[in-house]
């Protein structure tokens, strides 16, 4: 019998679109070891993966540990000012060790290609950044693919429950990051899924797109970013259910109201979801769709 992971079942049109990045040159890998990957689904959405095992020291035309540090390099850089840079030890300890990486790589010459026509709105340093990146790829030698983006997720105690805690792209606008956690939340096999964002952050639209989010907890004010909230994605739920219009629009940087709701989540009073698309326009402002349930007591 043929198993099919949660988000395939539940979002079975996404391989169409992971088909068409690879049409222009991404190229898709899961960085992990050798005793996790009878685990690991290799083929998700039919695609096959292209495995790396952060372990292995054979000679190849490229090096993976430099492919894995230039990773490091480049998500630090595309979360710009969030301050949560990601150290190597978090890497191996964090991602290669206990789960794995879902990385999508251009070639170097795609990639320069795309540094210059890009406008990297989300940080002006970007574009200096990524070229002191190329240096370093010269100087070193290094011939292989650039990481473009990724997703990291760990598993919890509970069978089949993740925690994601890194998505960013460096390809805006043709669905990368969708795809990139697609691709991952089949390849982990997961069926629910934790996570922790910001209630500003561009990312709600791809988070959403997996459907609407639990708010678990409204407010986290020990996080290094102000305004993060802890949220679910029940990727077992089925599919094409239409969604209700959303009870209010919160202010990302209306933290009173968010520690309102968090009283009402502990009071057991009302439960908050993050309705698709995660962000909407209103007056010149950015909101997040906000739909309140009134639980029984």
């Amino acid at each position: 019998m043929t198993f099919t992971p949660a988000v395939e079942a539940r979002f079975p049109d996404f391989a169409d679109h992971t088909d068409s990045l690879v049409g222009h040159g991404v190229e898709f890998f899961l960085a992990s070891n050798e005793t996790l990957r009878p685990h690991l689904n290799e083929t998700p959405y039919g695609h096959k993966l292209t495995w790396l095992d952060f372990t292995d020291t054979a000679e190849k035309d490229w090096s993976i540990r430099d492919f894995l540090n230039f990773f490091n390099i480049i998500n630090g850089i595309a979360f710009g000012d969030r301050g949560i840079p990601m150290p190597q030890w978090v890497m191996v300890d964090l991602i290669l060790m206990p789960a794995a990486a879902l990385i999508a790589g251009l070639p170097q010459a795609e990639f320069a290609d795309m540094v210059e026509r890009s406008t990297f709105r989300f940080d002006t340093d970007v574009k200096q950044l990524l070229r002191k990146v190329q240096q370093d790829m010269r100087d070193s030698g290094y011939r292989g693919p650039v990481p473009v983006g990724g997703y990291c997720a760990a598993p919890s105690a509970e069978p089949g429950r993740w925690v994601g805690w890194s998505l960013w792209s460096l390809m805006p606008a043709v669905g990368l990051g969708k795809a990139a956690k697609a691709l991952a939340l089949s390849a982990y096999r997961a069926q629910k899924l934790d996570g922790v964002t910001q209630y500003d952050n561009s990312a709600l639209k791809v988070h959403t797109e997996f459907g609407a989010l639990k708010i678990l907890v409204a407010t986290v004010p020990f996080h290094t970013s102000p305004g993060s909230f802890v949220y679910q994605s029940d990727l077992t739920l089925p599919a094409g259910v239409e969604l209700p219009e959303p009870t209010f629009l919160l202010d990302p940087f209306d933290y009173s109201r968010q520690r309102a709701m968090q009283k009402d989540i502990e009071a057991g009073r009302c439960e908050f979801h993050v309705l698709p698309p995660g962000h909407v326009r209103r007056d010149g402002k950015t909101y997040v769709p906000i739909l309140e349930k009134e639980l029984s007591r």
